[in-house]
């Protein structure tokens, strides 16, 4: 059995080692131009629904679209949907976060389609809005009648003037 020499079993594991870290260093690469990407084509997602937004009071009220970096990154549309690239680089992916699921609300490759799946839920979003608003009783927007505030003020005096006699009669000071 012939031995290398030691030098010779060296270089060819520090040669070994310089390409597995270069295999290494485009494998990093490649995935952070990977997330690049997804992020590029979520704001440009973001860009198309924005004038959406900035044209309703009521949207600017309800949705933000924010972009958030990150693996995976996410375009927030409100506070419990938003859209990710998954599960590969280009399909777009609506989901929403409820109390104990995820619904996945569309998925597909086409930013048309999917800007138009974010327009809709956008607008169920304000009908559901509107009809919580509808639904409020008048007193609750409007505050309290004259005739409330009179009466509880009157009760709150008439209450504080008891208390004062019945501490009175309790300290001694008032005889019966």
């Amino acid at each position: 059995m012939v031995k290398p020499a030691a030098g010779q079993d060296r270089d060819g594991l520090a040669k070994a080692l310089r390409e597995a870290r270069l295999a290494e260093a485009a494998h990093f690469e490649a995935a952070l131009d990977l997330r690049d990407s997804k992020t590029l084509r979520l704001q440009i997602l973001k860009d198309e629904l924005l004038p959406s937004v900035q044209t309703s009071p009521e949207a600017q009220a309800l949705f933000d679209l924010t972009l958030l970096p990150g693996d995976p990154p996410k375009l927030w549309v409100d506070l419990t949907a938003y859209v990710v690239m998954e599960p590969d680089h280009r399909t777009y992916r609506l989901l929403q976060d409820r109390q104990d699921s995820r619904d996945v609300l569309f998925e597909g490759m086409d930013r048309g389609q999917v800007a138009e799946a974010v327009r809709r839920h956008m607008a169920h979003r304000l009908v559901a809005r509107e009809r919580q608003v509808a639904t409020m009783s008048p007193q609750s927007r409007q505050g309290y009648s004259s005739a409330t505030l009179i009466l509880a003020w009157v009760s709150g005096f008439a209450f504080g003037a008891l208390a004062l006699v019945a501490g009175a009669l309790y300290a001694g000071l008032l005889k019966y």
